[in-house]
């Protein structure tokens, strides 16, 4: 997976190419680590005015990650919001505008016991996935069984699984060549429309989401149309 971003010169903005990765939001994350800021030492050594990326830069046209979404300070989901809803990141320090793309899939993990997700920053995950605990006692002991390999060898554990991993990756982007290629049916929208308007839902999010999930899943099973 490649994608195109921006490089830390401000002033000649030039595209260079490097593979999709996800970067990650530290909870204690200060603004400055988020948005960017200018850099003090090359300002006191040579007067010059020259701004250092920030988190939403390198998540750009990539994937930002949160861990504990929830515990996530207000004004830094305020600065996620601002940058998501724009698609861009303005930050003005000491007298200097500096603009930056801002497109990233938020990706973020919470436990619910710990607290609810503001209803500003829950509306910018599209889809919600619940996980449960494994209660099937063999794949109990797989998972013991796995994690003593791992702790014995990390490195042969790696090596080992590599070739199911890359398998996979394989077949994600195969499907994300064949999407275009996948039908939706006027039967199957309609069915789609009447569960987002049988929970009251006002807004489309939730129709357009449910759509495009659906093609995805069968575009990586490898079909042609939803069934």
């Amino acid at each position: 997976m490649c994608e195109y971003c921006l490089a830390n010169d401000p002033v000649s903005l030039t595209g260079v190419r490097r593979k999709m990765r996800p970067t990650e939001m530290p909870l204690n994350v200060s603004e400055d680590r988020v948005v960017g800021s200018l850099c003090m030492e090359r300002a006191i050594k040579t007067k010059e005015k020259v701004f250092e990326p920030g988190v939403l830069a390198e998540a750009n046209r990539g994937i930002l990650y949160i861990d504990e979404v929830n515990l996530l300070d207000d004004y830094i989901v305020d600065v996620i919001l601002n940058a998501a809803a724009m698609a861009h990141n303005i930050v003005e320090r000491e007298g200097v505008s500096f603009g930056r793309p801002s497109r990233f899939i938020l990706v973020g993990t919470m436990n619910l016991e710990e607290g609810e997700l503001r209803p500003q920053l829950q509306d910018r995950f599209a889809l919600w996935v619940e996980i449960e605990g494994i209660a099937d006692p063999s794949l109990r002991l797989d998972v013991i069984k796995r994690r003593e390999e791992f702790d014995r060898d990390p490195g042969a554990f790696f090596h080992c699984h590599i070739g199911s991993q890359e398998e996979l990756s394989k077949r994600i982007l195969q499907a994300q060549e064949c999407l275009s290629e996948v039908h939706l049916k006027d039967g199957l929208l309609e069915k789609i429309v009447d569960i987002a308007g049988s929970m009251a839902l006002y807004g489309h999010l939730a129709d357009i989401t449910i759509a495009k999930a659906a093609l995805a899943l069968a575009a990586y099973n490898r079909r042609r149309e939803v069934e």
